[in-house]
């Protein structure tokens, strides 16, 4: 005998579930639909530069740490060698749109990590969402849809299974009641239409709706299937790898048919497909969800990583590597802020200082203002490094070579001021003979002293920025 719906959450209206969705994406999840507008306003933009698609990664360190594993991830083609260590030149390596797709990745992995009461359901339908991304991407590029239109695939796919994450994170009694109703052994659509008044996946675009983002969701045919091989497959631990699941060869035969190929053909590149989403989820730090992907025969060995450490310790190696990335940033003066972000990235990751800044004059030459800032509190920062300037001060303090800052006597007026600092590292920033702005780099943020070494490294990163720019054609 079929169980009965909880009375309590008997037929609720539209208005209840559309609350709710309105309530979650301006009380629990306002940070994560305000970063999503941003990344596809950017990548839109027919005239937006890798710069501003780095800036945004780079505001939310525990972002920055996912994107730039998954960046290097294997199933993304990045041996060794070619190991990217900052944001920006992930960005330039993968191109915006795969970049867009891992920061909806990575973004999604973390504002569900806590999953609160229903965190394995949380966990599980995280981890059938990448998996039927990275199935929906992959057909599309098998029916020859452009790189464009299979990462608008992987990201409708990702977001399509939206709702349901928030709801399990965040839905409180209801999300209760429907874990009781499928627990009883309800009908999914069912369940959730008796206890939300819709079903999770239109409580997903309501949500989204909330963000002006409902237009991402385009019902294509290529991720109703992926989806629809999700659901059915099962994680890695079900009898087969989950392969062998009741209705696997249904789905199977039915993506078959839209690629115009047999079931033998298409069976070994969606397992293929699996695998290559296992991977991304644990690039991302989503172990427990990589668990729900047909593609491990049990628990992820490998355990989690610790979060991100606020204040990176100096790397030898990795300064290395993001002097080579300085290298190969800009081809033009156009790119110019993309070579600019990744300077002042590798003093924060590779130098290991606590916040590090590009400040630029105003055409007027009266006002000086961070225009790139990294580290703990940039935007503070930013917003702290903006004073006065005139001619006299370029005279007065001879800025043509960097200089440790120790005290105001040997900075140029205000800029320790204006940081909240006692020392700080500075340089010029130059070209074509003309002082365009500053450099700037501390360790305020936690207490540690300044050393030599990265006095050092701080000049070579910025001596290298001014060669390269001079090299620079102005095409």
């Amino acid at each position: 005998m079929t169980s009965s719906p909880p009375r309590a959450a008997a037929q609720p209206g539209a208005d209840s579930f559309t609350e709710l969705a309105r309530r979650i994406a301006e009380r629990d999840l306002p940070s994560f639909g305000l970063t999503l507008r941003e990344l596809f306003l950017a990548t839109e933009d027919a005239s937006a530069s890798g710069q501003r698609i780095a800036g945004i990664v780079l505001h939310d360190p525990a972002l920055t740490s996912r994107v730039l594993r998954a960046a290097n991830a294997a199933h993304l083609g990045l041996g060794a060698h070619a190991r990217v260590v900052t944001v920006s030149r992930a960005v330039v390596v993968l191109g915006l749109n795969p970049i867009r797709s891992l920061c909806v990745s990575a973004l999604t992995v973390e504002a569900m990590a806590g999953g609160a009461r229903q965190a394995q359901r949380v966990q599980h339908a995280l981890g059938r969402a990448l998996h039927a991304a990275v199935q929906a991407r992959d057909i599309g590029l098998r029916q020859r849809a452009s790189r464009e239109a299979a990462e608008q695939l992987f990201v409708e796919a990702m977001l399509g299974s939206i709702g349901e994450l928030a709801f399990w994170c965040f839905g409180g009694s209801l999300a209760q009641r429907l874990d009781l109703a499928l627990g009883e052994g309800q009908p999914p659509e069912q369940a959730e239409a008796a206890v939300l008044g819709t079903t999770l996946r239109s409580f997903g675009r309501e949500l989204l709706r909330a963000w002006n983002l409902d237009a991402l969701l385009r019902d294509s045919r290529e991720v109703a299937l992926a989806r629809r091989l999700g659901q059915a497959v099962g994680g890695g631990a079900a009898p087969g790898g989950g392969w062998a699941e009741p209705g696997v060869r249904d789905a199977v035969r039915a993506i078959g048919q839209l690629l115009g190929q047999g079931e033998s053909e298409t069976l070994p590149r969606l397992r293929h497909n699996a695998h290559e989403a296992l991977e991304l989820a644990r690039a991302l730090g989503a172990y427990d969800a990589a668990a729900s992907i047909p593609a491990s025969a049990g628990p992820d060995p490998t355990p989690p990583e610790p979060p991100p450490e606020p204040y990176p310790e100096p790397d030898p190696q990795a300064q290395l590597r993001v002097l080579t990335e300085m290298s190969q940033a800009a081809r033009s003066r156009r790119e110019l802020p993309l070579l600019l972000e990744t300077c002042v990235e590798g003093l924060h990751r590779a130098v290991g200082l606590d916040r590090a800044a590009l400040c630029l004059l105003n055409p007027a030459r009266d006002r000086v203002t961070a225009r790139i800032a990294i580290g703990p509190d940039a935007g503070a920062l930013r917003e702290k490094l903006d004073w006065d300037w005139n001619p006299e001060i370029e005279s007065r303090w001879a800025l043509n070579a960097p200089t440790w800052c120790k005290g105001a006597e040997g900075e140029p007026p205000g800029l320790l001021r204006a940081a909240g600092a006692t020392q700080g590292f500075v340089a010029p920033f130059v070209v074509d003979g003309q002082l365009l702005g500053l450099f700037y780099a501390d360790r305020v943020a936690s207490g540690r002293p300044l050393t030599s070494a990265q006095f050092e490294s701080f000049q070579s990163f910025v001596a290298l920025a001014q060669v390269i720019v001079r090299s620079l054609p102005r095409g």
